[in-house]
């Protein structure tokens, strides 16, 4: 074997690794910054208050995500209404956790008859129109006589619907806005 040909080859397994090393700190960097600049919308705490057979939740929404949360839905499977709000800012100088009322008569159909898939749905965007998803599981308590049931949520367990955009995508989000002009 010649020595220049041995030498040629750790030229290049050199070159492949700090090539791979470079692109890696990139990647890793870019995923950091899109990761920053994402929302991250959660109901927080969860009250019920009863008064009578009226039923009340309120759930408290909280964006601890590093971006704004834009056109905020908020549904419950079975109530015949939503809740929407423009912006939610993340934590800082204009940080704001939300109260929803979510009045449940008796005759509200999540009360009214046993529903076999229950949730709470907290749907956004970000700023760049990618759509984020929450589901919060519900499920229905019977109190041992007929309706109305008692609605529990699930805090804990949500199913999160969120992006994957690839690197490129991601790359091309953060680039500054005079750049894609």
């Amino acid at each position: 074997m010649d020595w220049s040909m041995l030498f040629g080859l750790l030229i290049f397994l050199i070159l492949i690794g700090t090539a791979a090393y470079l692109f890696y700190r990139f990647a890793a960097r870019t995923q950091k910054a899109f990761r920053a600049r994402q929302p991250n919308l959660r109901v927080t705490n969860l009250s019920a208050t009863t008064s009578g057979e009226v039923l009340t939740l309120s759930p408290e929404i909280e964006n601890v995500g590093g971006g704004v949360a834009h056109d905020c839905i908020m549904q419950l499977g079975g109530w015949d209404g939503s809740f929407a709000v423009k912006h939610v800012y993340p934590r800082g100088p204009r940080a704001q956790k939300l109260a929803i009322f979510i009045v449940l008569g008796p005759d509200a159909p999540i009360r009214a008859r046993p529903l076999s898939n229950g949730y709470l749905r907290l749907c956004y965007r970000d700023g760049w129109g990618l759509t984020y998803e929450s589901w919060y599981p519900v499920s229905q308590q019977s109190n041992g006589f007929s309706p109305p049931y008692t609605i529990q949520v699930d805090l804990e367990h949500p199913d999160i619907t969120e992006p994957r955009p690839s690197l490129r995508e991601m790359w091309q989000l953060l680039r500054p806005q005079a750049t894609r002009d």
